[in-house]
């Protein structure tokens, strides 16, 4: 019994289940279905119970009657886990179809209900192709495309057929749409010239109205047209180094589209004279340049400018110059600044009543010495009245100005400095002490540069301290000198430092003295520095001369020359009576004397006699008899100078009508030896003779007495005599 009541209950279980699932509404349903033509039937469902969501999927799909909804053949079925599926291939679209899904979950299955539909109302098409894209020669502003679709199609179905083209440039985007096959090509006009564009096509079976093919692209470019309109143009006019001159900097900003037309190429600038024919101008510079300067004359001149692309030049734009003594027209009546953040500023001005201005230019340049880098304007209308400058840096001083225009013409500007935010001075004023007296200092100090301001000087501070005691005075920011009025005697280190509303700094100390016969200390020390440096400099420059005294030179005799000594016998040495010293030495020089100290020669040739014998015709041969050497010095003289002049210089001279007697037997060696006549002078001074013995070597003689030797050496007291008896007496002057 009780296992007949188990099955019982399991069975009213099951019933019951089946029971409840058929009551539950379906909660599985397909949205749509599309078909791509010839391709395949996409379908896509949804589902409102979570756990049907994550259950695998089985799509089929049957032909059917388009009156009665009945299926008769499967088209094709697919399976997934995910919410749409596609059955391919199809062979045609021209059907009514029915679809449903069916669900597979751990519950069990769960059916859509049938989807049925006219496969012609839910086909999409494939993209066309573009096959060109092509600009019309003589009308840049027109495109021409050509296009086709992927299959053939009888003529019935061509009429059916729309296409929608879309094109693009400078995120600017037009649209049209037409019937497909009304035109062989499609022209595109109304195009800006010389401009890129991307032309996207797509196709639509009117009878799918909500089912367009995917988008096919291509892209190209009109042809180039003259630009339509002037570069804006704007001056920026300095001092110039030359008498009667300024310095004109043109500015303009590029050429924008669409009014370039095209890629311009190129810019051409220049100024005329309205007083005389004088111009000048930049040439053609090129496109990425945006100025231009000129040195121009104080006259009125008139400046133009043009741009130029492949297709043509645009119109001129122009600018007047006054002269520099003409008068200005009226300016804006005041500007003001209001910080918005640490990059922007909003600059407002106001004009007097009852003005023509027909725009305003606003220019911005941030400060530097002599720097025009950085320089920014902008045109304005005439109803403006403010502008908002971004970019900006803070703690950066930027000159602001407005100028009123009044057609083309320049009126004056209203300029002022601001900051975006302010900080502290980078450095301190730089101070100077103009006076002193018994109690007064007078004090004066530079302004800080401006560009090392990073901010508007509200008030300067004097700080000065003596024996510990520290003072300060304050003065307002325009102030630059002041006076320290009842100051005792003694030093005072003073300073003075600059302050805005971030903070401040200081400039260097410097030291002042009162009380001291108002002598500042400064030109004293300066002073002593300078005699210590003199002194200091003064045997550094001496230092030769000292070097001279303390050091003096003494010869190397290592490094003497001696002459060549003759090979003459004794006493063939003697010249004719009638001979004097000019017959061997003529032609003398004016020399100067050398001195001779104890132990300070070196050697050199001083006597190379010429000997010639008499012939019977009177000529004379020229024979040399070397006879010794004899050292001289360079130093301070210890001798009585002689009466003849000493010729240290070597020298050789040969007189053929003079002669002298025989002095060799046996003939003479020829020689052109070098000599220096100076042994004569010492032979008619007996006095001398001695001392100047001291001073002469010998490494060969040929006088007798004279003892012969291999190197040389000083002749001794009793040789000395010897020599100058074997020398030739001179009967000269």
């Amino acid at each position: 019994m009780m296992i007949l009541s188990e099955a019982g209950f399991v069975l009213w279980m099951c019933a019951a289940s089946r029971i409840l699932s058929a009551a539950l509404p379906s909660t599985l349903s397909i949205i749509k279905c599309e078909i791509l033509e010839y391709t395949s039937i996409t379908c896509y469902w949804e589902t409102t119970n979570q756990a049907v969501d994550h259950s695998s999927y089985r799509l089929q799909v049957n032909k059917a009657d388009c009156d009665s909804k009945e299926s008769f053949f499967s088209e094709g079925l697919c399976d997934t886990r995910g919410s749409h599926c596609s059955i391919q291939p199809i062979n045609s679209h021209f059907h009514c179809f029915c679809a449903d899904v069916l669900a597979n979950t751990s519950d069990g299955s769960i059916r859509s209900p049938h989807f049925c539909f006219n496969g012609i109302n839910q086909v999409k098409l494939h993209p066309p192709a573009i096959t060109y894209l092509d600009p019309v020669a003589g009308r840049p502003d027109c495109l021409q495309m050509g296009w086709k679709m992927r299959y053939t199609l009888p003529e019935y179905e061509k009429s059916l057929r729309w296409l929608q083209v879309e094109y693009t440039t400078h995120e600017q985007t037009r649209s049209q749409t037409f019937q497909a096959y009304a035109k062989d090509r499609i022209e595109l006009c109304h195009l800006y010239p010389g401009s890129r564009y991307t032309v996207k096509l797509r196709a639509q079976d009117s009878r799918a109205p909500t089912h367009w093919s995917s988008w096919t692209s291509k892209d190209n470019k009109t042809l180039e047209k003259a630009p339509s309109d002037a570069p804006r143009l704007w001056r920026h006019i300095r001092p110039a180094e030359e008498t009667r001159k300024r310095h004109l900097t043109l500015l303009w900003k590029p050429l924008s589209w669409p009014e370039a037309n095209g890629v311009v190429l190129s810019y051409t600038a220049s100024c005329r004279s309205d007083v005389d024919s004088s111009q000048w101008t930049c040439g053609t510079l090129d496109a990425s340049i945006t100025s231009c300067d000129l040195t121009v004359s104080l006259d009125a001149c008139n400046c133009s400018l043009t741009a130029a692309n492949s297709a043509g030049t645009s119109p001129p734009s122009y600018i007047f110059i006054p002269g520099q003594m003409d008068e200005k027209l009226p300016a804006p009546t005041s500007i003001s600044i209001i910080s918005l953040d640490d990059t922007r500023l909003k600059l407002e001005w106001t004009t007097a009543p009852n003005q023509s201005e027909t725009g305003f230019v606003v220019q911005w340049i941030y400060i530097l010495p002599n720097e025009t880098t950085g320089l920014h304007w902008q045109h304005l209308n005439e109803t403006s009245r403010s502008f908002i400058l971004t970019g900006l840096l803070p703690e950066v001083p930027y000159n602001l100005s407005v100028t009123s225009l009044y057609e083309g013409i320049a009126g004056g500007d209203t300029s002022l400095i601001a900051f975006t935010r302010e900080g502290a001075p980078s450095v301190g004023p730089q101070l100077t002490v103009l006076k002193t007296s018994a109690k007064t200092i007078h004090l004066q100090w530079d302004p800080v540069p401006i560009e090392k301001l990073h901010g508007f000087i509200k008030k300067y501070s004097i700080l000065y301290s003596i024996n510990g005691k520290d003072k300060r005075e304050q003065v307002e920011g325009d102030v630059e000198q002041i006076y320290l009025n009842g100051l005792m005697e003694g030093t005072y280190n003073i300073c003075v430092m600059a302050h805005t509303v971030a903070g401040g700094a200081a400039g260097p100390w410097q030291i002042v003295a009162l009380g001291y016969d108002d002598v500042q200390i400064t030109p004293i020390l300066m002073c002593a520095l300078l005699l210590i440096f003199i002194i200091l400099i003064l045997p550094v420059c001496m230092r030769v001369r000292i070097k001279r005294c303390l050091y003096p030179t003494i010869p190397d005799p290592s490094k003497s020359t001696m002459s060549a000594w003759s090979n003459c016998k004794p006493g063939q040495n003697t010249l004719a009576p009638s001979s004097t010293l000019s017959s061997f030495f003529s032609n003398r020089q004016t020399t100067r004397y050398s001195g001779y100290g104890e132990k300070d020669y070196s050697p050199v040739q001083v006597l190379s006699p010429q000997a010639v014998k008499r012939t019977t015709d009177n000529m004379a041969q020229p024979n040399i008899c070397n006879y010794t050497s004899i050292i001289k010095t360079t130093e301070e003289p210890n001798l009585t100078k002689p009466n003849l002049q000493v010729d240290f210089i070597n020298r050789s001279y040969i007189r053929t009508d003079k002669i002298m007697s025989e002095c060799c037997q046996d003939g003479c060696q020829s020689s052109n030896e070098p000599f220096l006549h100076t042994v004569f002078s010492y032979q008619s001074v007996p006095t001398a003779q001695k001392e100047f013995c001291d001073y002469i070597h010998v490494s060969h003689s040929s006088l007798s007495g004279v003892t012969i030797v291999d190197s040389y050496r000083t002749l001794d007291s009793d040789e000395c005599p010897r020599v100058f008896q074997g020398l030739p007496e001179d009967h000269g002057t």
